[in-house]
C-alpha cells in the first residue's frame, strides 16, 4: 500500500509541475508581418483579410468620431511558465461604410 501511495504522490507532483510550466493561450494566432503597414484610407477589407485572414471578432460601431462603422479585431495572447511570462498581440482595424480602413491600432506586449 505504501508503494501505491508513493506512486500516487509522484503522479500528483508531476501533474502539478506540468500544469505550472505549461503554456496557455487565447484568441487566434495570426500573421503579424503587415501589422505596421495598415494605413488609414488606403487598404480595404479584402486587403486586410488577405494579410491577416479572418478576424477573431467583428463588431458594428456606432457614433465613431471618424465615421467608422465596423471593427475587426485580431488578437492572440499566450503565457508560459505558469503565467509568469505573458505575451499578446492585438490589431484593431476600423472600416467606413465603403469598407476602407478609417482607423487602426496595433499593440504588442
Amino acid at each position: 500500500m505504501e508503494v501505491l501511495t508513493k506512486i500516487t504522490r509522484l503522479a500528483l507532483i508531476s501533474a502539478a509541475i506540468i500544469v505550472a510550466v505549461s503554456c496557455a493561450g487565447g484568441g487566434r494566432k495570426w500573421d503579424t508581418t503587415h501589422a505596421g503597414d495598415v494605413q488609414t484610407g488606403v487598404q480595404d477589407k479584402a486587403q486586410i483579410r488577405a494579410w491577416f485572414g479572418e478576424p477573431y471578432q467583428t463588431t458594428p460601431i456606432a457614433q465613431h468620431p471618424s465615421g467608422c462603422t465596423e471593427r475587426w479585431t485580431y488578437t492572440h495572447a499566450w503565457s508560459n511558465w505558469g503565467g509568469a511570462q505573458t505575451t499578446s498581440e492585438t490589431l484593431v482595424v476600423d472600416f467606413d461604410a465603403n469598407g476602407i480602413v478609417c482607423d487602426h491600432a496595433y499593440l504588442k506586449q
